[in-house]
This record gives structure tokens, C-alpha cells and sequence, in this order.
């Protein structure tokens, strides 16, 4: 039985980042590295039959959110049409991928299914519908998607006490990490939007926590701070815009003695 009644997505571009940070999760890759999964193009552009892709995984991913009002047999009709155009387009792109994942907000539906079992051998690559019972179950796991996109079904609970070791219990050192986060995520944005992406910060928020081995940055314990720090501001210091700071003799972020007074770069 599934663990929550997730309500189907209303807006086609949170549709779409849904996905993207979905199968970013399932897939464990890391987009902010681009070579995760990715939203392919924006609206307006010719996008050939995809949203989302990966390199890394060799996947293209097509989303199509649908109002789920009318009949089913129309709803069959029109995600299999979109499939055979869908399947045309793709085999135009100049990349390659072993794997075409058709996603949509209607549910797992038996006639789509034998439809794709029907036409899988018509081409070289393998061709799978995920209705939205199937990525139900994969977000029930995924906590951090269930925080994002559903963050009224998951139920509050009082926050335990911290450790004593905990960054969360000294302010100015906690304050200081998560100005270095949002530094290095908005500069890491500003490279991405240059191709049309986002900076993926659930899989980000997870590549940290899982480094210092805690289950939220409060958590993390205190004697990482330094390394925390370091690691930190040489991300930032890689990318474009750190780069370019770096090349004119300009900083790039406050010290954390500097922050602590009030001084921010």
C-alpha cells in the first residue's frame, strides 16, 4: 500500500523539474556537476521530443502533464500519439542515449504499456512509460523530494535535540557555512542559466550531507568545520564567475572572521 496520496503536478514546468529531480535522485548522479540529469532547452526552443536528459546515464525523458478530468480512452489516444511523435523527433537528436522514458500525470495505464511492449523492437534503444503511480513510488522514499514539491502531506514533528558537537549550536559558524552554500549555489546558477538549467539543490544539499555524514547541515558535526569551509569556497573559487574574481585580483567570499563582524564580499 503506498505511503502517501501524492496529488498529480497542475504546472507543466514543475512537472518537469519534478522529474529532472527525481531520476537525479534515483540515478544518484549530481547535476550541478552537469552530468546529471538535465532540463533539455527551454520553452520556445525546438526541444526534438525531450525535456530532461542525461549524458551520464545515456536516458532522454519526455514529460507530459495532462488534465486528468476527461476520459480515459481520450487520454490513451492523445499520450500514445504523443509517444509516435515523440519517437520520431528523438531519432534526430545528435547525441547519444540508450534509453527514451516517456513520463506523465495520467496513471500507469495497461493499454499505453502494451502499446510500448508493442513497438520496443522498432528501435535501438529501450523505450519505457512511467504514469504517475510509478513515480509515486519512487518519491515515497525520497524525502527531500516529498519536502520540495509535497511539502503538505509530510507530517511536522518536533525537532530533536542537537548534539552538543553540532554546527547548528554554534550560530556564527552555522551562519557562515550557509552564506558559503547559497554563494556557491547562486554563482553555480548564474553558469548554468547560460544553457538553459538549474542548479539542482536537493542533490547538492544531499552530496553534503552524505560528505559529512549527517542528516541536515545542524547536524553536521562541529570539527568539520574548517573542512567544510575549505571545500566550500573552492567550489566556489571553480566556478566561472569565482574564476574570473580570481583572474582581476577581486575575492570571492568573506572569511569567517570577517562574517562574524558584519563584513560580507
Amino acid at each position: 500500500m503506498a505511503k502517501y496520496q501524492l496529488p498529480p503536478l497542475k504546472n507543466e514546468t514543475e512537472f518537469e523539474e519534478f522529474v529532472c529531480d527525481l531520476f537525479n535522485t534515483i540515478e544518484r548522479t549530481d547535476s550541478y556537476t552537469n552530468l546529471g540529469f538535465q532540463t533539455f532547452g527551454v520553452k520556445g526552443q525546438e526541444q526534438k521530443g525531450i525535456d530532461i536528459f542525461s549524458s551520464k546515464a545515456e536516458t532522454v525523458i519526455q514529460c507530459k502533464l495532462k488534465s486528468l478530468r476527461r476520459k480515459d480512452s481520450l487520454l490513451q489516444k492523445e499520450l500514445i500519439e504523443d509517444i509516435e511523435k515523440d519517437l520520431t523527433k528523438v531519432q534526430h537528436l545528435d547525441f547519444r542515449f540508450k534509453r527514451f522514458v516517456f513520463t506523465s500525470t495520467f496513471r500507469d495505464d495497461t493499454v499505453i504499456q502494451e502499446y510500448i511492449m508493442s513497438i520496443r523492437n522498432e528501435f535501438p534503444f529501450d523505450i519505457s512509460y512511467w504514469g504517475w503511480d510509478t513515480l509515486s513510488r519512487h518519491v515515497e522514499d525520497n524525502i527531500e523530494i516529498l519536502k520540495k514539491y509535497f511539502p503538505e502531506l509530510i507530517p511536522k514533528k518536533s525537532k530533536p535535540d542537537l548534539p552538543d558537537n553540532a554546527l547548528g549550536k554554534d550560530l556564527e559558524k552555522k551562519n557562515y557555512i550557509s552564506y558559503l552554500i547559497k554563494r556557491y549555489g547562486e554563482w553555480k546558477q548564474l553558469e548554468l542559466s547560460r544553457k538553459g538549467e538549474k542548479f539542482n539543490w536537493p542533490s547538492f544539499n544531499k552530496h553534503l550531507m552524505d560528505r559529512y555524514r549527517a542528516p541536515g547541515i545542524n547536524y553536521i558535526n562541529i570539527n568539520y568545520f574548517e573542512s567544510l569551509a575549505a571545500y566550500l569556497q573552492s567550489r566556489i573559487d571553480k566556478t566561472i564567475f569565482g574564476k574570473s574574481n580570481i583572474r582581476k585580483g577581486s575575492r570571492n567570499y568573506s572569511s569567517f572572521d570577517e562574517h562574524s563582524n558584519g563584513i560580507k564580499e
